[in-house]
């Protein structure tokens, strides 16, 4: 048997610290850890660098704080917020708002600017990052989200913000009740780059066909109902089909229904 590293203990909290680039420290997810540690306290030590930094573990040394109790530690030297960020990778406690926010910390600026657009639109990073053409159910581009190489531009910004404008728009026309689903948001941003699209065309049909419109969860369909809409009473040659536009552009249109896996679950709130 090897032994690679030791376990310490340590009842003096003042000698760890806080790497600021990492992620924030909920008080519910604290008091979850206090709760199961009251239950049953199994040894699961946190890990900090040769400067007392911790790089995993913040959530449980708050609440071995809390509670009073010692702190177990491992030291690795030379441990950064990257690997923080790395060990965490595949960790499903990690999702898009921490990795966001944790690279705006660091002083990013497109991560700053994605945070901005989530705010001023009220939507999900998810949502922004598929509106800006940012995001997919691909791997690399999850990867480079992850890995702090996203590139969000102030033309991404004015994207985002102008598809959002319009689906306001239409929402109005439609007297929409309830938030609308990505498909919806998503159909919106395609009929939108498709050429010869009549932005003011489409809210008029909108308000005129609200009580036959009917919102899908699939991008196809849901393009087929705004070409139903957008279409009606249209002469042929003047008509325009969406579906087609984004097949022209080498797009599946069934990508856009997958998942951007993990991150289709944030509450914009936790923004504030």
């Amino acid at each position: 048997m090897k032994i690679i590293a030791n376990v310490y203990e340590e009842t003096d909290y003042s000698v760890f610290k806080r790497l600021d680039d990492n992620r924030d420290v909920f008080e519910s997810r604290v008091k979850k850890l206090i709760a199961s540690m009251t239950e049953r306290y199994i040894l699961n030590p946190i890990i900090v660098n040769e400067k007392m930094e911790i790089i995993d573990g913040q959530g449980r040394f708050e609440a071995r704080k809390a509670m009073g109790k010692p702190i177990h530690y491992i030291m690795v030297r030379g441990a950064t917020i990257d690997d923080c960020r790395r060990m965490n990778k595949y960790n499903t406690s990690w999702k898009a708002l921490d990795y966001a926010r944790s690279y705006a910390k660091g002083g990013k600026v497109s991560y700053i600017n994605l945070l901005d657009t989530c705010k001023r639109t009220g939507y999900s990073i998810a949502r922004v990052l598929r509106l800006s053409n940012h995001g997919s159910a691909r791997e690399t581009e999850m990867n480079k989200f992850e890995t702090g190489r996203l590139v969000f531009l102030n033309t991404d910004i004015q994207t985002v913000l102008a598809v959002s404008d319009h689906i306001k728009e239409l929402e109005t026309a439609l007297q929409v009740t309830h938030r609308v689903n990505d498909a919806f948001c998503n159909g919106v941003k395609v009929v939108m780059e498709t050429k010869g699209y009549i932005p003011e065309r489409m809210i008029k049909k909108c308000a005129e066909e609200r009580g036959s419109f009917a919102q899908m969860s699939k991008l196809g369909d849901q393009l087929k109902e705004f070409e139903r809409i957008y279409n009606k009473g249209l002469a042929p040659k003047n008509k325009l089909y969406f579906s087609d536009y984004m097949r022209n552009k080498g797009v599946n249109v069934r990508d856009y229904d997958k998942s951007y896996t993990p991150y289709d679950d944030i509450d914009i709130s936790t923004l504030d």
